[in-house]
């Protein structure tokens, strides 16, 4: 707790909700009535929706085009204050957007999730009651690069590879520089490709959750002609990210690279880094935790300046 306010990101991703804690499906799906069980389940405003389960495999570019991002928040409000042992409380949101809308949608966006102040609703029958003091909004991955700004001094590069996109961002002394670009080679691309490829090597596809492991542990417990041909995919896969960071004119030898998101798990277990200045972020609630750390670090310089007024 910060000054008896809880401080609370969000990285709200086209597959996953994350907090500092929690990591969940970002699904949403209404139902007519009171089910039977509470799992999972959000009521709010008399309505009653269902979180988790599959995801659409597209890119939501706009979130606040409809109610579900701001379901999923709530959802994640719930999530994170149970963790925190919490049903009541003052609470600061801090949240990120991919570099490339960031500037188009920040003030949209936070408009979008500070609608109502003063917020009661239930998850899995616990009743939440949460006042929302304040919303920033951040670009994903500068809110990471400043907690390793240490270790990345000058000039690097950030790749971070999520489910739908893949984003290339570059940072000087910890602020971004002005230059990206974007590709839409992620995550569900590397599993599509992989599943492809496994139909056209063996014959047969393979569960979307082999990939998945694969990509996240490096390895899965499977007969060997699929673990060497999944191998075999990932490998490629890598490269093909390494190529896409040349394509962009950076300079693989000179350049410090920082991987992050769901995929970055995939290079650093398959991809070609002998003698690569890189780092790898495989938290996937990075972006939710540097969020937190952010919007504390605005609210200390707050209370400087008005300790120096005073």
């Amino acid at each position: 707790m910060f000054c008896n306010t809880e401080i609370i990101g969000i990285d709200h991703g086209n597959r996953n909700m994350k907090t500092a804690s929690q990591v969940f499906s970002a699904a949403v799906q209404a139902i007519q009535t009171r089910p039977d069980t509470l799992e999972n389940i959000l009521e709010y405003q008399n309505h009653f929706y269902y979180i988790g389960g599959q995801v659409p495999v597209i890119e939501r570019v706009d979130k606040t085009e409809n109610e579900d991002y701001y379901l999923l928040t709530l959802a994640a409000l719930a999530k994170e204050m149970r963790y925190r042992k919490l049903t009541s409380a003052k609470v600061r949101i801090g949240a990120a957007l991919p570099p490339r809308r960031f500037q188009q949608q920040k003030e949209e966006f936070k408009q979008y999730l500070f609608k109502t102040k003063e917020l009661h609703f239930r998850f899995e029958g616990t009743h939440y009651h949460v006042t929302i003091e304040n919303i920033n909004v951040f670009m994903q991955g500068h809110v990471v690069i400043h907690t390793i700004l240490d270790e990345v001094p000058g000039f690097c590069l950030l790749i971070d590879i999520g489910g739908g996109t893949v984003d290339l961002v570059g940072f000087v002394d910890g602020m971004p520089n002005g230059d990206y670009a974007i590709s839409d080679k992620a995550a569900l691309y590397c599993i599509n490709k992989v599943n492809e490829e496994m139909v056209a090597r063996l014959g047969t596809s393979v569960p979307s959750y082999f990939v998945e492991t694969f990509m996240r542990e490096g390895d899965y417990n499977c007969p060997n002609k699929y673990r060497e041909e999944i191998t075999k995919c990932l490998r490629e896969y890598t490269s093909e990210i390494y190529d896409l960071i040349r394509a962009n004119h950076y300079n693989l030898d000179l350049t410090n690279m920082v991987f992050m998101g769901g995929g970055a798990s995939i290079i650093q277990y398959f991809g070609d880094n002998k003698d690569r200045n890189v780092q790898f972020v495989t938290d996937v609630c990075a972006n939710a935790r540097g969020c937190e750390a952010a919007v504390k670090s605005i609210m200390r310089v707050k209370q400087m300046r008005k300790d120096k007024s005073a």
